[in-house]
């Protein structure tokens, strides 16, 4: 080390010197800083599935409720024509002429009349077949589905509808005009 007799010269190098090594560190991330910003990036995550999560039950549950709809509007097109309801076998489907239609199959009259090219059919894994159920004189009908979200309003819990197979529970459904149903899915004029 050079020493000089001009004190100010050395206080300058030195000041320098410092400086060129605080730009070195202010380049770098320290460790704490890197796991605040993983620890919020991971809760931002976490929020943000969690919200398409409900946001997709509550779509499924939409798609859910249009599909009772059109069967239901395909009922009453069968009841105009008919001034009865088609029966009900003893899992939930619609019979007509003594032959069930599955869900998913086409509904249709003996004389060929489609009332609906496809039944809705339940494509979620753990999840209930829509059931259809009509009253002894098949003047009225219901159909159930169970709801992904259970928190929707229109979802009556516990699940108490019953409908085909009696270890099925059902929280939502679509009734003929004018009738309503029981705590356990009976029709009642």
């Amino acid at each position: 080390m050079i020493v000089r007799k001009d004190v100010g010269l050395v206080i300058v190098i030195e000041t320098r010197i410092n400086m060129i090594n605080l730009d070195k560190m202010k380049k770098a991330f320290t460790l704490v800083e890197l796991l605040v910003v993983i620890a919020i990036m991971s809760i931002l995550t976490v929020i943000t599935v969690s919200q398409f999560q409900t946001a997709k039950k509550k779509a499924n549950d939409v798609a859910r409720k249009g599909d009772l709809n059109a069967v239901a509007k395909a009922l009453q097109m069968y009841y105009a024509d008919y001034g009865k309801m088609p029966d009900a076998d003893a899992i939930g489907r619609i019979v007509v002429g003594g032959s069930s239609i599955s869900w998913g199959q086409e509904f249709k009259d003996n004389s060929g009349y489609v009332y609906m090219k496809k039944m809705p059919i339940e494509n979620k894994t753990g999840m209930p077949q829509y059931c259809y159920k009509t009253d002894a004189n098949n003047k009225a009908y219901a159909i159930f589905a169970m709801l992904e979200n259970t928190t929707d309003n229109q979802c009556i819990m516990p699940a108490a509808y019953k409908c085909g197979d009696a270890t099925k529970s059902y929280c939502f459904a679509y009734v003929s005009p004018n009738v309503s149903l029981t705590s356990n899915g009976t029709i009642q004029f």
